[in-house]
């Protein structure tokens, strides 16, 4: 993702389903997003991995972002995220988002060798399944903002996931 791209970050951010499971339910300003985006652009500096926007292979059409970043509140290790509007959701696209991003970092970087890191609601039993299915298991279990969040780690790479699409 680079500064172009705040336009387009800052929209999947304020997408209502995106909000409830990433956001805790906030609506984040562009300078939120604008801060986003610098912060992935410095963990590519330092790592090789960041965030990235997602398209529609047929369409072209923006489905979402995923990558890593460092969530203070939550590990100080770079994390897996994923979101996309709920119009996609159910189609295969996040895990295959997931899929690719874990591949890539894998590829990149050995500060991925202890594992990937993934957090999430536990009430976001979608994203749990997603995690699931890539071979993440559950480490920890700490009180969020909306009951309890579940953190995850995946030690080996994830096999191919068949194209659910």
């Amino acid at each position: 993702m680079e500064p172009a791209d705040l336009e387009a970050f800052s929209g999947l951010v304020r997408d209502e389903h995106v909000r409830r499971y990433m956001m805790d339910g906030k609506i984040q300003p562009p300078e939120w997003s604008a801060a986003q985006i610098r912060a992935s652009q410095e963990l590519f500096d330092r790592l090789g991995v960041g965030l990235w926007l997602a398209h529609d292979r047929e369409t072209g059409e923006l489905i979402g972002f995923c990558g890593f970043l460092v969530l203070p509140d939550a590990l100080a290790t770079p994390e897996l995220l994923y979101a996309l509007p709920a119009r996609f959701a159910g189609r295969g696209f996040a895990t295959e988002m997931a899929r690719v991003c874990i591949a890539e970092a894998l590829s990149r970087n050995k500060a991925f060798a202890d594992g990937v890191v993934a957090s999430v609601d536990a009430v976001n039993a979608a994203s749990v399944r997603i995690l699931e299915k890539l071979g993440f298991a559950h480490f920890e279990t700490r009180a969020g903002a909306f009951g309890d969040m579940l953190f995850f780690r995946l030690t080996a790479p994830p096999a191919k996931i068949p194209d659910s699409r």
